[in-house]
């Protein structure tokens, strides 16, 4: 950039022009920059050649690189057969015997509260049309509906890892696809057969209204430069080529009073509600601390004195967790155990509303009895017979597909279906069951035309699979790679380390704030 052909330098001035044009700085900026730049580089320099891969490593990178599989797969989850099985006492009984200390627990403590909900009083509150109309009169801005464009669309999907071929054979069918639409065959039917978006096939590739910018940037500029009843496309974006009819236009305009009343009317009670809320539960904390309600039943009749007020009773939780249903500030479980039993606190802010509790129980840290843990003791015993019943069901599905039975009709039998992945890597996703480790070391550990063995997949039940075709590495190819695949391994991982330094550095480093640069860019007061 800062050479001439001749291998001159361009001259200080030339040098200074190309910097503010192109990198936006000034030459001190760009220099203390690049010298970053600079010594960052020597330091991944340092770092890779302080790291080392093995043979077995890169071995196995190798394959996860090159090796693809096509793979059928039929999945049997145990959900669907918890039904068909059952737990006695003894087998309970006997599974928290073999394995109470997986049971084990810290100290954890309920709570019982009340809730102001502020949803409710939304509801409950009056609030008159004039007032609506007044808030609306005043903030008729923020009641602008955009430009919006009504459209349908032909998805042909191009996936991120597509290959040359196979991005071709995309852009041929789009074309093919366009030239029907513009030859007047049906829009809806056409988006129905070919369209590859699921959220819009079934409607003929109807896309509903929408503003400018809410779709991907290529697809939006090419609709909003169009004209209502043109047909326009194939379009390339992100997700692959689009055939798009435009189905017409909404000018911006202002949404009528009727059609935003709810809206507005939501707006007005958001903060008179929030206020209310906060008053109801200090009232209530005052009522609580007078009556010392010392029942559920006691409770439960003061919550039903208030249609806003909810009564709840928090799961069992350690400290510094979230308590279910309170939001996500950790500080109320560390409140709690601050607190004695039968303490009433608050009114503390929710997520919900406002809410005043009462420390209800404290349970000891160490092995729960059997009674305390009964159900998360069943639960786990009838999972286990479910997934022994899946994978039973999974070696006679096996046996089947392997004298020759058709798989669609054999998944059917079993309640799945087929599952269908084509050139398939180590590690990656097969199809909506996820990545599949146990099934991917088995099946390029076996032979083309295989019918494994079901596998157990953890929560997702027994995969059974077949293994219709193999590209595995050739060992002369890789002898030929080995270092190579080696020498990139390595650079990862120096960099992945140069990362970590940096995150740790950043971690230790304090923040600082520039006052005066905040001060330049703060907004000025009304």
């Amino acid at each position: 950039s800062f050479t001439r052909e001749n291998g001159e330098f361009v001259g200080t001035e030339t040098y200074k022009r190309i910097i503010s044009a192109y990198f936006r700085m000034t030459p001190d900026e760009y220099e203390e920059r690049y010298t970053q730049d600079l010594k960052i580089g020597k330091l991944n320099a340092l770092l890779a050649r302080g790291v080392w891969v093995s043979d077995d490593e890169t071995v196995e990178a190798y394959r996860r690189q090159r090796e693809l599989a096509d793979i059928d797969l039929i999945q049997l989850r145990y959900e669907s057969r918890l039904d068909q099985v059952s737990v006695t006492e003894e087998e309970a009984r006997a599974s928290y015997a073999a394995s109470a200390d997986e049971y084990r627990r810290d100290e954890e403590r309920v709570i019982r509260y009340l809730t102001v909900e502020v949803s409710r009083l939304r509801r409950l509150l009056p609030v008159d049309v004039v007032e609506l109309q007044a808030y609306y009169d005043e903030h008729v801005d923020d009641f602008i509906e955009s430009e919006q464009a009504h459209a349908s669309h032909i998805l042909i999907r191009v996936t991120p890892t597509a290959t040359e071929d196979q991005k071709a054979e995309a852009k041929l069918r789009a074309d093919a696809v366009a030239q029907l639409a513009a030859s007047g065959a049906d829009f809806s039917e056409l988006a129905s057969k070919h369209s590859d978006d699921p959220g819009s096939k079934d409607d003929g590739g109807d896309l509903g209204w929408f503003a400018r910018g809410r779709m991907v940037e290529e697809f939006s500029d090419a609709v909003f430069s169009a004209k209502p009843g043109e047909l326009i496309g194939p379009v390339k974006s992100q997700f692959g080529y689009h055939i798009i009819k435009i189905e017409g236009f909404r000018p911006e305009h202002r949404r009528p009073f009727e059609e935003v009343e709810e809206q507005v009317r939501f707006r007005v009670l958001e903060g008179r509600s929030a206020a209310e809320a906060e008053a109801r539960a200090t009232s209530l904390a005052r009522r609580l601390e007078s009556d010392q309600p010392d029942t559920i039943e006691a409770w439960q009749a003061i919550a039903d004195e208030d249609e806003a007020v909810v009564l709840n009773q928090s799961p069992p939780f350690e400290v510094g967790a979230v308590v279910p249903g309170t939001g996500e500030d950790a500080e109320l479980a560390d409140e709690a155990f601050a607190a004695e039993t039968g303490d009433i606190r608050g009114p503390r802010p929710v997520p919900r509303g406002w809410i005043v509790w009462q420390l209800e129980e404290v349970r000891p840290a160490g092995v729960p009895p059997f009674e305390d843990v009964r159900s998360e003791v069943e639960q786990r015993v009838r999972r286990d017979k479910a997934m022994d019943l899946a994978a039973e069901e999974g070696r006679i599905l096996a046996e089947r597909w392997r004298q020759g039975e058709d798989a669609e009709a054999l998944a059917k039998e079993f309640g799945s279906t087929v599952t269908e992945t084509r050139d398939h890597r180590h590690g990656a996703p097969v199809g909506t069951i996820g990545v599949l480790s146990a099934v991917d070391q088995a099946v390029f550990s076996t032979q083309e035309g295989t019918v494994l063995e079901p596998i157990r997949v953890g929560a997702r039940g027994v995969v059974v699979s077949r293994v219709n075709q193999l590209t595995l590495i050739d060992p002369e190819e890789l002898e030929r790679e080995m270092e190579s695949v080696r020498a990139n391994l390595m650079a990862e991982r120096a960099d992945r380390l140069l990362r970590s330094i940096l995150n740790e550095r950043r971690r230790e480093t304090p923040i600082t704030v520039n006052n005066e640069l905040m001060q330049r860019f703060a907004p000025t007061q009304s």
